[in-house]
């Protein structure tokens, strides 16, 4: 069973995603955005048992050497994969986006290309990685069932961003999780993550 926490943390973040899809301007989008994240993220520090989860100490069981390596990986892989399977799948599928991020600019672009993206990159690793991995390794295990349950759930939480980004999106997670398993923390995911996305929004 799924808890409540987690139903809740979902919900905030999926209500303001739908709410910031009728923000036409900039800084009203950004707002929801963050909302939304900031939002789920409390929700999840003010309950014991959500917090316990969500942000346990975590120590790393691969060296810098080879978490280096799986950052560089990742970011290479979303470029050179995920974008040209992106690519593909909306040419065959083309117009399922169902809306548009307005292009921010000067002060609101730098804000958002720093400190938005983190928040970006922190909450999606905190809630489809950590918290993902924690509740579905009851039901799946801790392998390729529990990975794609998780990519799933993280690409259907981009469902408006179209399918080529759905595809891309589910990809990304089976990677991601693949490497939150094999070293146990997820602020290097949260750096790549971050990586990725500046290069996407830049």
């Amino acid at each position: 069973m799924v808890p409540s926490w987690f139903l809740a943390g979902m919900a905030t973040m999926v209500a303001m995603e739908i709410f910031r899809l009728r923000q036409t301007e900039p800084i009203a989008w950004i707002g929801c955005d963050y909302a939304g994240r900031i939002a789920a993220l409390a929700l999840l520090a003010a309950i014991p048992a959500a917090r316990a989860v969500a942000f346990p100490c975590e120590q790393s069981k691969i060296g810098l050497r080879e978490v280096t390596l799986w950052i560089v990986g990742i970011v290479a892989f979303d470029r050179i994969v995920d974008h040209a399977l992106a690519e593909y799948v909306n040419a065959a599928v083309p117009g399922t986006r169902v809306g548009e991020i307005p292009r921010a600019h000067g002060w609101l672009y730098a804000v958002d290309l720093s400190g938005g993206l983190v928040l970006v990159a922190y909450s999606e690793e905190v809630i489809f990685r950590r918290c993902a991995r924690a509740l579905l390794r009851n039901s799946f295990g801790d392998g390729p069932a529990m990975i794609i349950a998780a990519a799933l759930l993280f690409a259907s939480y981009h469902w408006w961003t179209g399918f080529g980004n759905i595809v891309a999106t589910l990809s990304f997670g089976i990677v991601a999780m693949l490497f939150y398993r094999r070293d146990g923390t997820v602020l290097p995911l949260v750096l790549a993550h971050y990586i990725c996305d500046v290069y996407n929004f830049s």
